[in-house]
């Protein structure tokens, strides 16, 4: 059995049936056994925002309270297990920050990645861009 981190990017198409994502993440979801699937607060935080965004959203933005209620009821599936910050992600994010200006995506990808590494958890997302941090077990949602 993998345990898996899930990246904000898997999360999002799993509750927004529209997302172009949507049917092959609830897929992947739906050969999870109970307890692989983990969310962290960054994940959820992000999930949260990018509802709340209109072009993210087709032009049909969710409120955020409404947006936070989607997110936590997926805690009430046995497949998902809310995740605490794992012990040791403080020596792993400093190795991960490696760009000379780093933007707030790269910032938010090379926590998920420590935290991912941290947790011995292999995470899940469709972004390529995981393949910069060494080390990381990951897999890539629609291979």
């Amino acid at each position: 059995m993998n345990s898996y981190l899930v990246d904000i990017n898997v999360w999002l198409a799993l509750l927004v049936q529209q997302h172009a994502h949507h049917t092959p993440s609830l897929d992947w979801f739906s050969a999870r056994g109970p307890g692989e699937v983990g969310l962290c607060r960054i994940a959820q935080l992000g999930v949260v925002r990018l509802m709340g965004n209109a072009r993210v959203m087709q032009g049909a933005p969710v409120r955020a309270a409404r947006a936070w209620g989607a997110v936590r009821e997926s805690l009430d599936d046995e497949r998902v297990e809310f995740l605490d910050e794992p012990a040791g992600i403080d020596a792993i994010v400093p190795t991960l920050f490696q760009y000379p200006v780093p933007t707030p995506q790269l910032i938010n990808d090379a926590y998920l990645a420590a935290f991912a590494m941290a947790s011995r958890r292999r995470l899940a997302t469709y972004d390529r861009g995981f393949r910069q941090f060494r080390g990381l077990d990951v897999e890539f949602l629609g291979d």
